[in-house]
């Protein structure tokens, strides 16, 4: 990629804003500048997997499914090939955008019972995984070295183990009795009866093996045959009704990307049954209100209540509305729309605040939605076909949890992409085949038949995650997700809010005290509002509830920036991540 970001320099803030931050002290190996190319992720093994890819010939797309292997090796309790996920791809030489959805299915005789993983581990909780589907299938499609050579990486790191950090050492801790249920899992996690400890090295040789099939022999490896058994009995043995018809059936739903305008730039993001539409109704709601004018969200109360109740007002709408859409009618163009955004603005202005937020009813908007500005030469996601389907649920996210993972990769030809992927809660359901822990994604169904997002032979839960990618003048400016459960729209749109409102830093906007809001009035607040923030959003009603500074469970942002003719990487502070390119 010959774009990129200029010598790094802190970009001011703003000019109008009366509360500029302090410059960000260097962060060894989280912040990079370089001219070419580049992989931020949750680890430095997998950044540095990306761009052996790189320095090997390969591509953005070669780089971030090099990556996704080798984190989920490096944090299992994150991500790997028993879960799912999806991937935002700019071409640069097309000047298209293409999305590809492999989060875990339902199998064709879906389990009917709650499937809950938070009350106590469950077998029943697994769905059909898609990671190793979808991100081959990308692979082939969009990348340009054999997949052995893009394998290699995280089978090295799988057979010859690595140091353990101290993130998985403390999840290991901390589900200790999830992991004690598999003898294979025990062997490796719990040597000896004791949860392994930091700087430890771990070796997982099952799942070494796995991948090595897996490129020698491609997906059908994982899908078919001795694997696809396993995974199966084990499954099965714990009253999941999933077959091996059900893998061999699994197929990652290309689909288009949803797209909005904002300052100018084109805003591509997930499309359902993943939340790219919270992101983009955010940000049309944010955009006419100059932000950036009134302060900082953090110091200035005036700035911190409009964009608190956008945010608020968007997780309503994605609750409301979002669901599996080859199952049930999704109005994501309309929820993402400029005249769905402006019949919820008056919102932002509500004193005291609603105690609950309803949906609002982008159904008109949607059927007459058209693409806006660069977004029509992208052929975005379009209208859905409506049905009655809709929850009026007030809250349909805890955001308490911290597991997922989010990298961000750009090649020197300008390709760019943003791929989220997860096992669900932390080691997903806790079964274990294969060398792997299988996802927990049946527990993101509605418990609601009527609802959109209800659970069904074949269906795709619904998800909190949303890879962004920011076009300008058409070409990546910026490219950016994150982990984090109900803290992942959020973080994405502060982050966006920051860099192109503010003028900050990608590293100084990750730094930024982040909010998790909900459709009812409780505001989950990292530390760094000033009081004088605190008491305004109480006094306007909402139910703050502090936590500590770089929380982990507000998300952990992986973000890549173009500034000038250079890049600007940036891992989020709150997780282990770090950036390499050249």
């Amino acid at each position: 990629m010959r774009s990129g970001l200029a010598p790094l320099a802190l970009i001011a803030i703003a000019c109008s804003a009366p509360h500029p931050a302090p410059t960000p002290a260097p962060d060894v190996g989280r912040r990079l500048v370089a001219e070419h190319a580049m992989v931020a992720s949750a680890s430095p093994y997998a950044s540095e997997a990306g761009l052996e890819v790189l320095q090997r010939g390969g591509n953005a797309v070669d780089a971030a499914v090099a990556a996704a292997f080798a984190v989920g090796v490096v944090e299992p309790m994150m991500s790997g090939i028993g879960g799912g996920g999806g991937m935002l791809i700019w071409v640069q030489s097309t000047k298209r955008a293409e999305y590809v959805d492999f989060y875990p299915a339902a199998g064709a005789e879906p389990d009917s019972g709650p499937a809950s993983v938070t009350d106590a581990p469950s077998t029943r909780a697994t769905a059909v995984p898609g990671s190793v589907a979808g991100l081959l299938d990308a692979q082939r499609r969009y990348g340009k070295l054999p997949r052995d050579m893009v394998l290699a990486p995280a089978i090295r790191l799988a057979a010859d183990g690595f140091p353990v950090h101290s993130l998985l050492a403390r999840a290991v801790v901390a589900d200790s009795t999830k992991l004690s249920r598999y003898q294979g899992a025990r062997r490796i996690f719990l040597p000896h009866g004791k949860p392994i400890a930091a700087g430890e090295r771990l070796v997982q040789p099952e799942l070494a093996a796995t991948l090595r099939r897996i490129a020698a022999e491609g997906a059908p490896a994982f899908y078919q045959g001795p694997i696809a058994d396993e995974i199966v009995r084990v499954l099965r043995e714990g009253g999941n009704p999933i077959t091996t018809a059900d893998l061999a059936a699994y197929s990652p739903r290309w689909r288009r990307p949803l797209c909005t305008m904002y300052l100018g730039r084109a805003i591509l993001s997930a499309p359902p049954p993943q939340s790219g539409m919270q992101v983009l109704e955010a940000l049309n709601l944010l955009e006419s209100r100059r932000l950036a004018s009134q302060g900082l969200p953090s110091r200035s109360p005036d700035a911190f209540r409009v964009f608190a109740a956008a945010l608020r007002v968007s997780v309503a709408d994605r609750n409301a509305f979002v669901g599996d859409p080859d199952r049930a009618g999704v109005p994501a163009a309309g929820v993402s729309s400029t005249s769905f955004a402006s019949s919820r603005r008056a919102l932002l202005e509500a004193a005291p605040v609603p105690r609950t937020l309803r949906p609002g009813n982008p159904w008109s908007a949607d059927s007459a939605s058209t693409a806006p500005g660069a977004c029509a030469r992208v052929e975005p996601y379009g209208p859905a076909v409506r049905t009655l389907r809709v929850s009026t649920a007030a809250d349909d996210e805890s955001g308490t949890h911290a597991e997922t993972t989010h990298l961000s990769a750009v090649d020197a030809e300008g390709n760019a992409v943003s791929l989220t992927f997860t096992n669900g809660v932390m080691f997903g359901s806790g079964a274990w085949a294969a060398g792997t822990f299988l996802n927990s994604a049946m527990s993101n169904f509605a418990r609601s038949d009527s609802s959109p997002n209800a659970r069904g032979p074949r269906h795709v839960p619904a998800s909190t995650i949303a890879p962004t990618i920011v076009l300008k003048d058409e070409r990546a400016e910026m490219v950016v997700g994150s982990p984090g459960s109900a803290a992942i729209p959020p973080a994405i749109i502060a982050t966006i809010v920051y860099t192109l409102d503010y003028g900050l830093d990608p590293m100084h906007a990750l730094r930024m005290p982040r909010v998790i809001p909900t459709a009812s009035a409780r505001l989950r607040l990292e530390d760094g509002f000033s009081p004088a923030v605190i008491e305004a959003a109480r006094r306007l009603g909402y139910d703050v509830e502090p936590s500590p500074p770089t929380d982990q469970s507000f998300g952990g942002v992986h973000v890549i920036s173009r500034i000038g003719s250079k890049w600007v990487g940036a891992a989020d502070p709150r997780r282990n991540g770090e950036v390499r390119g050249y």
